[in-house]
């Protein structure tokens, strides 16, 4: 029979609480390493961002009608 059903923790571990603070820290200190954008290149790349899902959702739209079109000739619905 085994001598203990819990886990031992290794040597130097830290606690759940005191790992989760720590990553946290760590977290914080590289966020404020980060090269974050001025508020113009914020502003441009946003509306590029949504002028290409204007044109992918305009693709995928003008696609569906027209092999919607192309099905419903085939099968004779309309």
């Amino acid at each position: 029979m085994a001598a203990s059903d819990t886990p031992v923790r290794a040597a130097g571990e830290a606690s759940t609480g005191r790992g989760l603070l720590q990553y946290l820290r760590d977290v914080n200190a590289e966020l404020k390493k980060a090269e974050w954008p001025t508020r113009a290149e914020l502003i441009r790349l946003t509306q590029v961002v949504l002028i290409l899902i204007a044109v992918v959702a305009a693709y995928c739209g003008s696609l569906d009608a027209v092999l919607s079109l192309i099905t419903g000739k085939l099968f004779g619905q309309s």
